[in-house]
């Protein structure tokens, strides 16, 4: 294959840089505890579960500070077909009673 001047293809990508960014905690003993006990119903070690549970934990975190969505606010970007609304006015009409 010919290439213009100054351009050449990579035999292979062997090598893959990865940022790693070394944070400390200090936890308080019941969260060590807690961190220790997961760690070993989990079988991982405890750098892993933190990993793991910060990962998990992080939407929860970065929700709280967001303003809540107001009831109906993404309604107009889906809305239902006619034939879905009458059903669902149908079935709102009729009464359910418990087996007995």
């Amino acid at each position: 294959m010919v290439l213009p001047t100054g351009f050449c293809l990579a035999g292979g990508t062997l090598w893959v840089h990865h940022v790693v960014m070394k944070r400390s905690l200090d936890l308080d003993d019941d969260l060590a505890a807690a961190v220790d006990r997961a760690a070993s119903l989990v079988r991982e070690k405890p750098a892993t579960v933190m990993r793991l549970a910060i990962r998990a934990g992080l939407p929860a975190v970065t929700s709280r500070s967001q303003p809540q969505r107001p009831p109906g606010y993404f309604a107009a970007d889906y809305p239902l077909p006619a034939e879905v609304r009458r059903l669902e006015a149908a079935m709102a009409k009729v009464k359910i009673a418990p087996d007995r």
